[in-house]
């Protein structure tokens, strides 16, 4: 109230809008608003890269792919983060994909899938795929074998995740038929398991063997079941009582030969708890699905 009996208006009561809003501290200090930290995507420091020798560049161009061993420590080449690919199916999957329920994403939750667990180094492409060709069907063992010792070393990691000693675990290479085998001269999967053993500790056991038929890479993929109808056998051998049997092959495209295999072993396997893995060094890529394709090297 004035002298004049006019009312001004209390202007002690009136604030300035402000944003962002600010906390106070009793004492009337300003806190400022500080962004929340979120947590970095996770990332694998990659290994300082190996250059060739002048050897290795001499070899390089008179023999292409079978010139250097694709080793997985150098920077060609490493393995995939485990979680880059679902722990089901194997297929490449992106952040949040697998659910933590069941441990499945969303294109296997609906399928009925013949083993229990899948293991992979990586997408069947560039110098892994090369890699694979080159073991396979250039008979280059030395590179069969290294490829088999890196996917031992996962194999044992996911092992020791369940919780299941080596010693309780079998591995059983995806057969071959007799005949390609002699033409091409390398039995590819024994090779790779072979690999496997080494650096796993866990006991072969070839307990499948397999009939003639065309390789599946010939086959359409909507028969590739079908043309392995009756192919897949089981051989009179002991396999004691395993907690895991972890099936080895190179590349797994539509599954069929790896859910031959496993319903094969499953037959055996009767009313036992054991599981049955799949892994393989190297999956294709589905078309019109996104995944992780990068393994940032940044700190």
């Amino acid at each position: 109230m004035v002298a004049d009996g006019t009312t001004q208006p209390d202007n002690s009561q009136q604030q300035s809008f402000v944003w962002p809003p600010a906390a106070y501290e009793q004492s009337g200090a300003v806190i400022e608003a500080k962004p929340i930290p979120l947590d970095r995507p996770r990332r694998v420091d990659l290994p300082k890269p190996t250059p060739p020798r002048l050897l290795e560049k001499v070899e390089s161009a008179l023999l292409g792919t079978r010139a250097r061993l694709l080793t997985g420590r150098d920077s060609r080449w490493v393995p995939e983060p485990a979680d880059f690919a679902c722990p089901s199916c194997g297929r490449g999957v992106g952040e949040g994909e697998v659910s933590p329920e069941d441990g499945r994403c969303s294109s296997c939750r609906p399928e009925k899938l013949a083993w229990d667990r899948f293991i992979r180094l990586g997408d069947f492409a560039g110098e892994l795929r090369d890699a694979v060709h080159a073991t396979k069907y250039e008979a280059w063992r030395a590179q069969g074998t290294q490829l088999g010792r890196v996917l031992g070393y996962r194999v044992l990691d996911e092992l020791r995740a369940a919780g299941i000693p080596p010693e309780a675990a079998i591995l059983v290479p995806v057969p071959m038929p007799t005949l390609r085998r002699l033409g091409r001269g390398i039995d590819h999967s024994m090779v790779l398991a072979r690999g496997v053993r080494a650096t796993s500790g866990v006991r072969l056991v070839p307990m499948l063997r397999r009939s003639g038929g065309k390789p599946q890479v010939e086959v359409a993929p909507s028969l590739r079941a079908a043309s392995l109808r009756n192919k897949v056998r089981l051989r009179q051998v002991s396999i004691g009582c395993p907690q895991a049997v972890v099936l080895v092959d190179d590349v797994k495209t539509t599954g069929a030969t790896l859910r031959a295999c496993s319903r094969a072993i499953r037959g055996v396997l009767g009313e036992s708890k054991a599981e049955i893995w799949a892994s393989v060094v190297a999956v294709t890529a589905e078309r019109n699905r996104s995944a992780r394709r990068e393994i940032s090297a940044e700190a």
